[in-house]
């Protein structure tokens, strides 16, 4: 009997798949590979050392790919791609039912139909001889 099997004749549970395996290395070479000109080799060391650091986190090479090709598109610093990871890993919340609008206020707080108030009773300020 293998150690997953029971007495009740059940299977025994699938062995977990093997985590993706990569260096900082092979994640430079694939971004270099995406570049239309070489990268000077401080910013390939820069990216490099950042990329173990990720690596070393435990994050996945899946995740860091995605936040590469952001860094890629926006042509971005390299120092940048840890915050381009965390915003892969935890998106910002949508504006909609009970999130936050882009004030960071409540969405009954939004000033998408905001008018000011204007009191009827009073005139219209004047300045320098006419209106405003």
């Amino acid at each position: 009997m293998d150690p997953g099997s029971s007495r009740r004749g059940r299977e025994a549970p699938a062995p977990d798949a093997a985590p993706e395996t990569v260096s900082a290395q092979e994640l430079v070479a694939e971004y270099v590979k995406g570049c239309r000109e070489p990268l000077p080799r401080d910013v390939r060391g820069l990216l490099g050392r950042k990329l173990k650091g990720l690596l070393d986190e435990g994050f996945e090479p899946a995740t860091i790919r995605i936040a590469m090709d952001r860094l890629r598109t926006k042509a971005l610093h390299p120092s940048v791609l840890p915050s381009l990871v965390n915003e892969v890993v935890n998106p910002p919340a949508l504006v909609g039912a009970g999130a936050p609008n882009a004030s960071g206020g409540a969405p009954w707080a939004s000033t998408a139909a905001y008018q000011p108030y204007f009191n009827t009773a009073q005139p219209e300020p004047t300045t320098f001889g006419g209106s405003l």
